[in-house]
């Protein structure tokens, strides 16, 4: 029961924090008829990241509660279809939004980073299509491995379980991720380097150790940092997800490890972001209000 509250909560603050951040941003391309860069990849993170959560959570209760009055082969497949489809999604907007934010705040005098630096509003949407594209090819024919590994067991007439995802898609998933996670951890190394050199500079020319450029380094950094923590958490829960036989116990600890991520980053986001700040604190005052 304990864990359930857990998951709950856990969940609850996933789909509300990823909703708000779909809604703000929504509204705000209703008004203005675009959408900015940044923006733009708040959007289809929180967007896939909120269908990655409702997906984990209807997985959770047809396998707790509604084992009886379903097929549990047919909806484990089919949900975990879609909950990889989401989540591959997930990661690459993070990651890609990480490296927004590292090359708008840093400073270098590379002329290829100077580059990026004029470029990256245009560059950030294209780089995210093209790792979706790929990403998309390598995860449709890992579909096409699970049809026909469910094809050869239904030949054969024995039970598919959890290992022919486990061969089929972990694989992709730990591919995926560990690319992601490098990524987010060069563009969290770039930053403090160039925090470091920043701070550095301002105290040679005896303006302080803090500015405005300061700041944003930190706040950026410790949003980085902060996902990058989580991501272990991610990790930990795709382990345990690999081993074929593992008690039915851990299939929620799984889930909750699964869902930390995406949640907590959520909220990393908002706290860091003025606008979504502001506006989540206009919510909470009006509830406590009524």
């Amino acid at each position: 029961m304990f864990s359930w509250i857990i998951f709950g909560t856990v969940s609850l603050i996933g789909i509300l924090g990823n909703g708000l951040i779909i809604a703000v941003n929504g509204h705000k391309w209703l008004q203005n008829k675009k959408m900015v860069p940044c923006d733009f990849l708040l959007t289809c993170l929180s967007t896939s990241r909120f269908l990655t959560q409702l997906t984990i959570l209807v997985n959770s209760l047809l396998y707790n509660f509604f084992q009886q009055t379903t097929s549990p082969i047919y909806s484990e497949d089919l949900i975990y279809i879609f909950w990889m489809l989401f989540n591959m999604v997930s990661h690459w907007c993070a990651t890609w939004l990480s490296v927004f934010y590292c090359v708008k705040v840093t400073n270098f005098a590379n002329p290829f980073f100077l580059w990026m630096k004029a470029r990256i509003n245009v560059l950030t949407p294209r780089m995210l299509g093209m790792s979706i594209g790929v990403s998309m090819v390598f995860y449709l024919s890992s579909l096409i491995s699970l049809f026909e590994h469910k094809k050869c067991c239904n030949v054969t007439e024995t039970l598919p379980g959890n290992d022919s995802q486990n061969v089929v898609f972990v694989p992709l998933e730990l591919s995926c991720s560990s690319i992601n996670f490098c990524l987010s951890t060069t563009a969290s190394i770039l930053l403090l380097t160039s925090l470091q050199r920043h701070t550095r500079n301002l105290k040679k020319s005896g303006l302080g150790a803090k500015d405005l450029s300061t700041q944003i380094h930190i706040k950026v950094m410790t949003s980085l940092l902060f996902c990058l923590f989580f991501y272990l958490f991610y990790f930990i829960g795709m382990i345990i997800s690999t081993k074929n036989n593992y008690a039915e116990t851990d299939e929620l600890l799984v889930d909750i490890l699964l869902s930390l991520f995406p949640s907590a980053h959520s909220v990393i986001l908002i706290l860091t972001n003025p606008k979504l700040k502001e506006m989540s604190a206009r919510i909470l005052n009006i509830r406590h209000r009524t």
